[in-house]
């Protein structure tokens, strides 16, 4: 999980292509502040699929920074108001995934 600076959320959709393209197993959480919103995004490799889906963790990671989000099993992205809450958000992945 990790608090980048991108231009917008192309950008950072992007970056987390590259960074689920060196993923062999896990899960990865980006997310990027601009202004007063905040963009998330969890990518989840193909072998934690039947444990983890990227919509399901995204639901309650962006709950964190005062949104919601869907997608796909392999990743999900969310928006959220609350930039304050990143923290909290990383926090919640990490005890959702027991890490």
């Amino acid at each position: 999980a990790a608090k980048v600076e991108v231009p917008n959320v192309k950008a950072l959709r992007d970056l987390m292509d590259d960074v689920r393209s060196k993923l062999v197993s896990g899960i990865a959480c980006l997310a990027a502040v601009d202004g007063d919103k905040v963009q998330l995004i969890i990518a989840v490799s193909k072998d934690l699929q039947t444990r983890f889906t990227a919509p399901q963790l995204i639901k309650d990671v962006a709950a964190e920074v005062g949104g919601s989000g869907g997608g796909r099993p392999d990743m999900a992205q969310a928006g959220g108001t609350n930039p304050a809450g990143i923290d909290a958000a990383f926090a919640k992945l990490r005890s959702l995934i027991g890490g």
